[in-house]
């Protein structure tokens, strides 16, 4: 398939899960306006429709709770079978609550840096004025109402937090966690997608029991940073972070806005991120269970992405690259794997290939490997997994995620965000 036939198919796509204010995910499994999820949509949308991208931007934002959060999930249509429902979050409780209904937790800060990528192609700036003073609330709330020992780095409460919700990285931690009294809840994930692809029973109580902590204190921030069974600091998340952090600060320039609570920021997250993440035995970058105050040693690819945050210095980029990454033992390709990049290192004993973030192949997380590897000036392998990427999406269309064995689709089918990436691949291709 030629590139241009698949950009007309992922704009098809975009527009035939376009719900009006926003864009579904997927059509079934996802129906509402996911936080990142929304991000790299508009994105997408922004090559051919760049109205319609500020009204995906618009219809998020319009979702921020009084205090800045952000959240994960923003209700904007009728009900459906997915759940959570809206009201099972019970955010009514919280007096910082929206007018519109949402989750009561947040996703990572992707938004920024996409409406900075926006920039740079379009002239937008009575937009960029409009929302920069949401951005600016949001990332100042991560940085004092997710801070948990001022650090500048963000804590998150749940896994659905860091986006890659059943990641072995959040194992042993969910496993210390003893549910009492779950609400009762039937999950609607495996009613379009095959159970041996979505995470298992024993971890979706723990997701539900933890919403139920959450509600119990009504989402207070204080509060949950206290007595969360769940809270890690995250490099994924702290990486997104401090690139938008980054990006955040250009619009301020830009504005003729003050930068000097961006730079406090960014300087302290930037003295504490090795001292808690890195691991210079094994040479990656480990997340840390702030509850148990051990690092969690999982080699999941999440190591890679202060590449993208552009934290790593270059020996570190050398070391994940070249120890990790091409190797076919963890990462690259070999007999088995065909292609890029699988979410978990094969040598951990919890690689599955086709569970949700268990070791499949994502679109977004190859995205996001593609732009630190290109950061650091590893173009030719930034090329590889792109041209890789570019084949899953030609031969099994627009999936959630991939079988990296043998490219075959999982998950949801019609995937919004991989069609939206689809045009940033093409690009150099």
């Amino acid at each position: 398939m030629t590139v241009p036939h698949l950009l007309d198919l992922a704009r098809a796509l975009l527009r035939k899960n376009d719900a009006g204010p926003f864009t579904k995910p997927g059509p079934n499994q996802y129906p509402h306006q996911w936080n990142w999820d929304s991000a790299l949509i508009a994105l997408g949308l922004s090559h051919f429709d760049l109205p319609r991208a500020l009204t995906e931007i618009r219809s998020l934002l319009s979702g921020q709770w009084k205090d800045g959060m952000l959240p994960h999930v923003v209700y904007h249509s009728d009900p459906s079978d997915y759940f959570p429902s809206p009201a099972f979050w019970q955010i009514e409780n919280n007096p910082n609550a929206p007018g519109i209904s949402t989750s009561g937790i947040t996703q990572p800060p992707l938004l920024t840096t996409i409406i900075r990528r926006m920039r740079t192609r379009h002239s937008i700036p009575q937009f960029i004025g409009e929302v920069y003073p949401s951005l600016l609330k949001w990332h100042r709330w991560l940085h004092t109402s997710r801070d948990a020992d001022k650090s500048g780095l963000a804590c998150i409460i749940h896994p659905w937090e860091s986006g890659t919700d059943d990641s072995p990285r959040w194992l042993e931690v969910m496993a210390s966690i003893r549910p009492q009294d779950v609400p009762d809840f039937r999950r609607g994930d495996t009613l379009h997608v095959p159970a041996a692809e979505r995470p298992h029973q024993a971890d979706y109580e723990r997701f539900i029991y933890l919403i139920d902590v959450f509600r119990r204190e009504k989402y207070d921030p204080t509060a949950l940073l206290a007595r969360s069974p769940f809270l890690v600091q995250d490099v994924l998340f702290n990486s997104i972070l401090h690139r938008a952090d980054e990006d955040l600060r250009v619009l301020a320039e830009e504005l003729g806005q003050p930068t000097d609570e961006i730079d406090d920021w960014m300087n302290n997250l930037r003295a504490h991120f090795d001292r808690q993440f890195w691991d210079n035995a094994d040479g990656l970058y480990h997340d840390y269970d702030r509850r148990g105050s051990a690092s969690i040693s999982v080699n999941t690819a999440a190591t890679f992405l202060p590449l993208f945050g552009g934290i790593a210095s270059r020996e570190q980029a050398k070391r994940l690259v070249e120890e990790h990454l091409q190797n076919p033992l963890e990462y690259a390709p070999n007999q088995k794997i065909r292609h890029w990049l699988t979410t978990t290192s094969q040598s951990e004993p919890t690689w599955e290939a086709r569970r949700y973030w268990r070791g499949p192949v994502w679109i977004i997380l190859n995205w996001l490997v593609i732009e630190g590897l290109r950061r650091y000036d590893y173009n030719d392998l930034a090329g590889a997994i792109q041209r890789d990427s570019l084949e899953l999406l030609a031969r099994s269309g627009f999936r959630e995620y991939y079988d990296p064995r043998d490219g075959s689709g999982c998950g949801s089918t019609d995937f919004s965000w991989s069609a939206a990436l689809a045009f940033e691949f093409k690009e150099g291709a």
